[in-house]
């Protein structure tokens, strides 16, 4: 190897090795499964390219070609085989199709095995069985990435077209690495460039759909009211529908608790922003005390709280958490108003609850009847409503005969030959 050799394969690899400390950088930040598994093939395609180049031969000294003929006959099969089981796990080919898969896995595992099997050739075989596995397993990625195109992956076009760049790279490598005469200084020019080129691509993909999971994940962790830290609307609406799935099935009874926080604006304009966030954080911690961690809380929106009760062991339960949860919230609360003094204020608050047996409603009505028994509890003195199922009126839970039974609760069935006795409201005593 000459010196404009020395050079032109010398910067390749130094590119090629920067790229590498960028995948360190985005392991080491984003610590997920996929930039690691992305960094052990990014640093393994560096190890093929400078390995087949002969610059370890030219940089080190005499007496290495036995250990480089090795590592120049593993290395190529030890790449492919990380490739295609990492390029498998990126376009997930378990959850696309069994054809799919099932080529991955055995490009894979054909790589993996059969590059440690070449050593048993003979000396002038070994390098070129390993060139055939290496390119063969390219050459089903290749195919695999173009089909996932097909089936609608978008990033599956990249990771093609790294592949495709990677082919001539390889056979140029091989070539290099056969042939005791190497070719023309502009032959090797363009292969070390197809290498940069091709290991640059597909690092981008690598990284493009690593940082779609994580933004994926990200959404699903932060599905979260950032002020309150109940969970958003969308969240506590599919908790909601799961846990009337939850209910039908076990035949288990429970309610959905409504908090509304009326005028809120009176309350802005002598705390802010701030201090009305902090109100609502308050709120939220306050009844979720009474509610407890097991029942989900949201935020349905931004002065309407939700709580879904499933750990009531009784009617009586129902009344109890309402006038707890409505007691507490009517304290005062302190927080900083605009002037930067601390103040005590009242939220003008209401507490709306509707019976759940796991059936007949829809999520959405629901929830239009629970702010709807908050909205009457407004002007009862105890701000907590319970909906009574018979005659469809808000009636208050310090009022209602809810019985020791659940099944008193449900509404009377058209064919019962006995009429039912549900929530009523308490005559007072003449």
């Amino acid at each position: 190897m000459n010196a404009a050799e020395t050079m032109i394969w010398s910067a390749a690899s130094g590119s090629i090795g920067l790229v590498v400390l960028l995948g360190v950088a985005d392991a080491l930040f984003s610590r997920s499964r996929a930039s690691v598994q992305s960094l052990v093939y990014l640093t393994a395609s560096w190890l093929f390219f400078t390995l087949l180049s002969g610059l370890p031969a030219t940089l080190l000294p005499d007496g290495n070609a036995s250990w480089l003929h090795t590592a120049q006959v593993l290395i190529g099969p030890l790449c492919a085989g990380l490739g295609t089981y990492g390029a498998g796990h990126w376009l997930a080919a378990p959850r696309r199709d069994r054809l799919t898969d099932i080529s991955f896995r055995s490009a894979s595992a054909l790589s993996l095995a059969g590059g440690p099997l070449c050593l048993f050739l003979p000396i002038g075989s070994q390098l070129v069985a390993s060139a055939v596995l290496t390119v063969l397993s390219l050459s089903v990625a290749v195919w695999l990435a173009v089909r996932a195109t097909q089936q609608g992956d978008r990033l599956a076009w990249g990771l093609a077209a790294g592949c495709l760049l990677t082919l001539p790279m390889e056979l140029g490598l091989y070539r290099i690495a056969l042939n005791a005469s190497r070719p023309s200084v502009l032959l090797q020019a363009g292969v070390a460039l197809l290498g940069l080129l091709s290991i640059a691509v597909i690092a981008v993909v690598l990284w493009l759909r690593n940082h779609q999971d994580l933004q994926i994940r990200h959404d699903r962790r932060s599905r979260r009211d950032p002020t309150t830290q109940l969970y958003d609307s969308v969240a506590i609406v599919q908790k909601i529908i799961r846990g009337q799935r939850r209910l039908a099935r076990t035949r288990r009874d429970g309610a959905l608790m409504a908090v509304r926080v009326f005028e809120p604006e009176q309350l802005l304009n002598l705390v802010g922003q701030h201090g009305l966030n902090e109100i609502y954080s308050q709120l939220a911690r306050r009844m979720q005390r009474h509610t407890g961690v097991v029942n989900p809380a949201g935020r349905y929106y931004d002065r309407c709280f939700v709580v879904l009760i499933e750990s009531l062991h009784s009617p009586g339960w129902i009344r109890t958490m309402g006038l707890r949860v409505a007691s507490s919230l009517r304290r005062p609360l302190e927080v900083v108003s605009l002037s930067g003094e601390r103040i005590k204020v009242s939220a003008d608050i209401a507490v709306g609850m509707v019976h759940l047996s796991g059936g007949g409603k829809d999520v959405d009505q629901l929830l239009h009847e629970a702010e709807d028994m908050a909205k009457a509890a407004r002007g009862m003195r105890s701000r907590a409503a319970l909906l009574d199922e018979f005659n469809r009126q808000a009636v208050p839970v310090e009022n209602a005969e809810l019985g020791s039974s659940w099944h008193a609760m449900r509404p009377a069935r058209p064919h019962h030959p006995r009429p039912a006795h549900g929530v009523r409201q308490q005559r007072s005593p003449a």
